[in-house]
């Protein structure tokens, strides 16, 4: 599995994809929420996700299906797309603030999150995750973010920064990886 640091990642992920991947989540929350008031009422947090992510797989495969250096893969129901140039293989996922997803793991969502190879998938391509933070009521879009799994945290977390928010030639993206304590 290839060892690169966060701003190695970042930067081989570049701009474009970085904008792309934050495109997919905040379209995505925008989509689900302009859903009809009394249709969102009913809807939990396990069905606002599942909607969501519906709508941020469609609007990946929109985005990625026709382009040279992508592939697509669906592991059990786990989609995946590799993106050749930068090595990496990235899922989409709702997350918290430190880059984890919450649902309970598969047995191919370990394997994924702590860098193992699975059936089918390239190797040693560096798994990620994208997706979106959504504020303590889970109604507000925080922020998009990319995230390194490495088992059962993230090693590394990045936000990223909207074009709009962004400071002319600022950097797409910040680390937001929170410091572990001890004790």
């Amino acid at each position: 599995m290839p060892t690169r640091t966060i701003g190695e990642t970042m930067e081989a992920l570049g701009q474009e994809l970085l904008e792309e991947l934050d495109g997919i989540a905040r379209s995505s929350h925008a989509r689900y929420r302009d859903y009809r008031p009394e249709d969102l009422i009913e809807h939990d947090v396990r069905a606002q996700a599942a909607c969501t992510y519906a709508h941020m797989l469609a609007e990946a495969d929109r985005r990625f299906v026709d382009r040279t250096g992508v592939q697509s893969f669906d592991i059990r129901g786990q989609k995946l797309w590799l993106f050749e140039e930068p090595n990496v293989i990235i899922r989409l996922k709702k997350m918290d603030e430190d880059g984890r997803s919450r649902n309970y793991p598969t047995k191919q969502a370990r394997a994924f999150d702590a860098q193992d190879d699975l059936p089918g998938l390239p190797s040693p391509a560096v798994r990620l995750t994208a997706g979106y933070l959504l504020d303590a009521t889970g109604t507000n879009f925080v922020r998009s973010q990319v995230a390194r799994p490495d088992g059962k945290n993230a090693l590394w977390c990045a936000a990223i920064v909207p074009h709009e928010e962004r400071e002319e030639e600022g950097r797409v993206w910040v680390e937001v990886t929170r410091q572990r304590r001890f004790g």
